[in-house]
């Protein structure tokens, strides 16, 4: 998917770094205040970040970022009671007074500016900006685009801003419109077409404005700078080592033939070894898995856990990883979230998957989970999230053929989300045909959001994969020169927010430290090589760890060989020596890891000795004085209902801590620079302070989340926050009290909703709202409807009619309506009963008598169902059984009967059906079956379809499908699916109503921010509360041209492809004459239907198109995306429609 500048968490919390330290020194409160305001424009709590950087600016009124901050925070709450806007801008006026020079606030001060209609002043601004920042690609863009709204030639600048970030579709975009005006079309076609592919490619950048966190790095808020650290004060001192294990020794690989050559590169990386580690019992205490990688003692696996005297015990037998042979390496990673980690063993022959049962005992999987098929020396593997479907994918390292030295393709084993796996290595282009790999890293490289990988191979430099998602990759265009046969890690080692590689390779192994630019390029560090020298003069060095020592906030490294040396990093990427930290360390040593096992945050060096025996050694580090770290362990389990939208496991997340000045930014991957891959919570050093400010979370779902205040010398474990991204319209209506939600609409006709890798399921523009009687009231001769769209989405509103419909009391109206799926479209026909018959007896899908539930409509729902929490809105099938007694048997042979369902679907999100198409799950709309007299069930509707939102009423016909000696019916669904009121009703005809279309007096587009989620009876689903609303949300905005604020009546009049098209925030506030309609009889009831006709599309990875409004859609198209038979209307009714209304740009 593309990206969005700035995204990534860590870019607005690292804004502070690598810039001169010329603050005025602070307290520690002022600091702290100056990072909770940070944190809190990071939760998008602009009211806290106002009242912190207030406090700042109180206290230090000379600290011109502070009076910055201030103006950002101010500007994106936005209260025009307050006029934040006004006092934004007079706000770097005064800073710009004192420091005309101040890029910060030249550049807000555009964005304040263009935002206002004031390109001419805004265009100023940004000359400046680009004069101070040449290399400002962002600023550039920004200058064009103010150009252009002046009436002025934006290609210079554009172009400049392309030729600084080539993959600016933004930029690309207004050269498009501007080749346009110009009359050169060959040239907009040019511009158009790099513009839709660099739209699909997750290379791709945009700019969206005014959206916090999306506007380039200079509209962001930012900690005071932080100071280059000095070596810390704390003294790394090893506690003498202690025997944690001591066994029988570990021998024989049992049925190769050939041994490992340590002259051979691969091989020498085997020799180095390895340890994992994780809470396998999940005893809160940390159990050890032992691979035997020596050149004569390659065999069985041995599970260690720790007992209550902290020496640790083998526990193999029984546990079933006892059947396990020529174990070279492993990886802990939970693959099937449920909360357990389980174990892929990579061995000399074939591998293995195990599935943990939570107690300390595993179950051999390998074979249905698919994973056994390629037999080769298997170096090492790693767990990830590939595709980002929520589930981990599997990389496998092949250093060569089991009868032979001839390299095997390495192996991407794709979860399916069912308990299996499917190599897809060839087909993603990753599986390095012809080399002998040894071990993969991953990670974001390029910001764009997803994970990339870098592939170690024996013998030759490693090669660096950009991830396209939905299992495709590309290799990077710049060829990398990195060399880790014996280990590398990829961290970010000087502080500057991006990715580097520090690798141990080739013949004479060096080191080697790469500086990513967040790009997906790296440059070797010049100011590395020194260190590394120097570290070849101490032998042969065989193996590396890197883990934050000294506890100071940033990586070090620990390198192996004769003797044991430890790096202390200055946090800029270099580096100060403490040669021979580890006195006790024996060139014998075979296996080793650098982790905390001793609770106190202080990495612990863990060594396997191997001559008559196989011992496990525990050096505990140890610092004088003392220092401070906490751990975190992220999971994208939510606790509630057990689902996920990241991997339980957490790996994958970006994590930004900042304590004071301190400021450290890593990925957990759960890899230390060696072969094994540990499930244990990663460490940050806070450098002795007592906690940390905040933690930013960037999760590999996008979701964005910050946590403030969290406290050192504990593990902090932290889930994704469940983040509704997209959902539907909003309705509300005024009930002659407040307004009231009456449902979201207009979800069936979501836009490029996947389907397959190749289809969208088709959009139904038109629907029918029923709106009950006592929720729409007339104020002042009108009656007043509000649409908003809280969520990361568009919509398009074309036609709305109010339809008002007087019937007898005794009666009830409804539309016939429902979300078709395979079945029969609704016909939207009236459909009028005198009762309900209401089942006598519901029985729930665990055999529960839930009758009571589901005989009135009041948000008490007939059963939760039993959810498929891999996947959101999906369900293990479930099933509602009625009984109707005797109650049929009055029904005549003529009568039209219908069923009647009120109740809510939760949509599942395009990226869901991606992932679970690939377990073979997908929709199970509502089948409708009967028993007939002999007991068997016998289905009567295949597809019913389901409900069309929140708090809808489905309708499904069944003449002629029941009897009159029919008693029971049964629903069954694999959608989340609430039944909250299901009756039969049979249909008594339209002549006794009243039907009167209310005219519409007006309707404005306009801001109103976005409308809260809240539970009204503390029970779900959500609903939404108008009257509390955020005047900002952390949504990514689709681009494109909206519709310009104000009067839009003309619109909603018709479906004629002229429509209000209205993004996150906004809303259309509706009136319709209430005078216009004759007042209602004696002994009536008036009901409504709103007759709506509108589309909606969300910013999904896997919706079609999900980053634009275009392609737009129009009346009469057959599908969506539509294909180069169909087009949108070019008429000169529709071109002066979009001229004259569509000019709200969104970049």
């Amino acid at each position: 998917m593309a990206k969005v500048l700035a995204i990534a968490l860590s870019l607005a919390v690292l804004a502070g770094c690598g810039r001169p330290d010329r603050s005025p020194r602070l307290g520690s409160e002022t600091i702290e205040a100056m990072n909770q305001g940070v944190g809190f424009m990071g939760q998008y709590d602009y009211e806290r970040a106002v009242a912190a950087f207030e406090k700042v600016v109180k206290v230090a009124p000379a600290l011109t970022d502070a009076r910055i901050n201030l103006a950002i925070s101010l500007f994106n709450r936005g209260r025009k009671e307050d006029q934040d806007i006004d006092r934004a801008s007079s706000m770097l006026d005064e800073v710009l007074a004192k420091e005309p020079d101040n890029v910060r606030a030249s550049y807000f001060k555009g964005i304040i500016l263009q935002h206002v209609g004031k390109a001419q002043e805004a265009m100023m601004c940004f000359e400046k900006v680009v004069k101070l920042r040449p290399d400002d690609g962002i600023a550039w863009y920004l200058l064009g685009l103010c150009q252009q709204r002046a009436g002025q030639s934006p290609e210079n600048a554009l172009k400049r801003a392309i030729e600084l970030r080539p993959n600016l579709y933004s930029a690309y975009y207004q050269l498009y419109q501007s080749a346009l005006r110009g009359g050169d079309t060959n040239k907009a076609r040019e511009y158009m077409d790099r513009f839709m592919a660099l739209r699909q490619s997750p290379a791709g950048e945009s700019v969206e404005l005014p959206q916090y966190n999306q506007m380039g790095d200079l509209a962001l808020a930012r900690p005071i700078a932080s100071r280059s650290r000095p070596v810390s004060k704390s003294r790394f001192t090893p506690a003498p080592a202690t025997p944690l294990w001591e066994g029988e020794r570990i021998i024989g690989w049992s049925s190769t033939p050939r041994r490992p050559d340590k002259s051979n590169a691969a091989d020498a990386f085997l020799a180095a070894g390895g340890v994992a580690a994780g809470d396998f019992d999940l005893d809160g205490r940390v159990e050890l898995v032992l691979t035997a990688t020596t050149p004569d003692a390659v065999g069985r696996l041995v599970l260690l856990k720790q007992n209550n005297q902290g020496a640790y015990e083998d526990v193999t037998a029984g546990s079933g990883l006892e059947q396990v042979r020529n174990a070279l390496s492993c990886a802990v990673g939970d693959f099937d979230n449920d909360g357990k980690p389980d174990l892929f063993i990579a061995c000399a022959g074939p591998n293995f998957l195990f599935k943990n049962d939570g107690a300390g005992k595993f179950s051999n999987v390998t074979e249905s989970a698919g994973v056994a098929a390629l037999s080769a020396i298997s170096s090492s593997a790693v767990f990830f999230d590939a595709d980002h479907d929520g589930d981990l994918d599997i990389f496998v390292c092949n250093a060569a053929a089991l009868d032979g030295n001839e390299p095997v393709r390495s192996q991407l084993l794709n979860n399916n989300g069912d308990g299996t796996f499917k190599d897809i290595a060839s087909t993603a282009g990753v599986d390095c045909a012809g080399s002998k790999t040894v071990m993969v890293l991953f990670g974001d490289v390029d910001d764009d959001r997803d994970a990339d990988l870098l592939v170690l191979r024996a013998g030759a430099a490693a090669r660096l994969f950009l991830n396209d998602l939905g299992g495709r990759y590309h290799e990077a265009p710049d060829r990398l020169d990195v060399r880790g046969d014996l280990g590398a890690a990829m961290q970010d080692f000087d502080g500057d927010g991006h990715l580097d590689i520090l690798a141990l390779g080739a013949e004479n192994p060096q080191l080697q430290l790469y500086l990513g630019d967040g790009r997906g390029r790296f440059v070797r560090s010049s100011g590395f090589e020194g260190t590394a020298k120097t570290a070849a003069t101490w032998g042969p060095i065989r193996a590396m760890r890197i883990g934050d020592v000294d506890l100071d906030g940033d990586l070090d490294l620990a390198l192996f060989g004769k003797e044991a040396h430890l790096l202390f990093n200055t946090g800029s990427g270099t580096f100060v020596w403490q040669t021979r930290a580890w006195p006790d360390y024996a060139e014998s040593t075979e296996c080793i890891e650098l982790f905390d096992l001793t609770g106190d945050f202080v990495p612990d060096l863990l060594v396997a000795d191997r001559s008559n025996k196989s011992q496990i050694r525990l050096f505990a580090g140890q610092l004088a004085p003392p220092s401070t770290g906490l751990a975190l362990a992220p999971t994208g389990l939510r606790e509630r209902d057990g689902r996920t939208r990241s991997p339980a496991s957490g790996y994958g997340v970006k994590l930004t801590v900042r304590a004071g000045l301190l400021e450290q930014m890593l990925i957990y991957t759960g890899q230390s620079g060696g072969p094994c891959q540990s499930f244990l919570p990663p460490v940050a050093g806070l450098g002795g302070h007592t906690k940390a400010d905040y933690v930013a979370f960037h999760w590999p779902d996008g979701v964005a989340q910050f946590e403030l205040g969290l406290g050192a010398g504990s593990v902090h474990k932290v889930s994704e926050l469940q983040r509704k991204v997209s959902s539907c319209p909003v309705l509300f209506a005024w009930n002659g009290n407040r307004f009231e939600f009456v449902t979201d609409f207009a979800g069936v006709g979501g836009l490029g909703y996947y389907v397959s890798p190749s289809e969208s399921a088709t959009p139904q523009a038109l629907e029918h709202i029923k709106i009950d009687a006592d929720k729409l009231r007339a104020r002042g001769g009108v009656y007043e409807l509000r649409i908003t769209e809280p969520m990361e989405e568009a919509a398009y509103i074309d036609r709305l009619e109010l339809v008002a419909i007087d019937h007898p009391a005794e009666l009830s109206v409804f539309p016939d309506e429902r979300l078709a799926v395979s079945g029969p479209v609704p016909t939207h026909e009236l459909i009028v009963i005198d009762r309900q018959l209401q089942p006598l007896r519901a029985v729930d899908c665990r055999g529960q008598d839930c009758t009571a539930q589901i005989l009135r409509a009041d948000r008490v729902y007939a059963y939760d169902p039993p959810l498929d929490r891999r996947y959101f809105g999906f369900c293990q099938s479930h099933s509602l059984e009625l009984d109707f007694g005797g109650q049929l048997e009055k029904l005549g042979t003529r009568n039209r009967v219908f069923l009647f369902i009120r109740g809510y679907i939760e949509y599942p999100y395009s990226q869901t059906v991606y992932a679970a198409a690939q377990s073979g799950v997908k929709w199970e709309p509502i089948r409708i079956d009967r028993q007939a007299t002999d007991g068997r069930w016998e289905t009567i509707v295949p597809d019913a379809g389901a409900p069309g939102g929140m708090d809808r009423t489905m309708t499904v016909e069944l003449t002629g499908l029941i009897g009159r000696f029919d008693r029971r019916l049964r629903l069954t669904t694999n959608l989340e699916i609430g039944y909250d009121q299901v009756f039969i009703g049979v249909h008594v005809g339209t002549d006794n109503l009243v039907i009167q279309p209310v005219p519409m007096v007006s309707a404005e587009l306009r801001r109103a921010g976005f409308a809260r989620e809240y539970s009204p009876d503390g029970r779900l689903p959500l609903i939404y509360d108008y009257e509390n609303a955020d005047a900002s949300a952390p949504f990514h905005v689709l681009r494109g041209a909206y519709t310009r604020y104000g009067q839009v009546t003309e619109l909603l009049r018709e479906f004629d492809s002229m429509y209000a098209i209205i993004g996150p925030g906004d809303e259309i506030a509706l009136t319709f004459d209430a005078a216009a309609v004759t007042p209602c009889p004696a002994g009536f009831k008036r009901s409504f239907i709103l007759v709506s006709h509108a589309w909606c599309k969300d910013m999904d990875l896997y919706t079609a198109e999900p980053q634009t409004l275009e392609p737009l859609p129009f009346r009469g198209m057959t599908k969506y995306p539509y294909d180069s038979r169909e087009r949108f209307p070019d008429t000169p009714e529709l071109r002066a429609y979009r001229a004259t209304y569509n000019t709200r740009m969104a970049y």
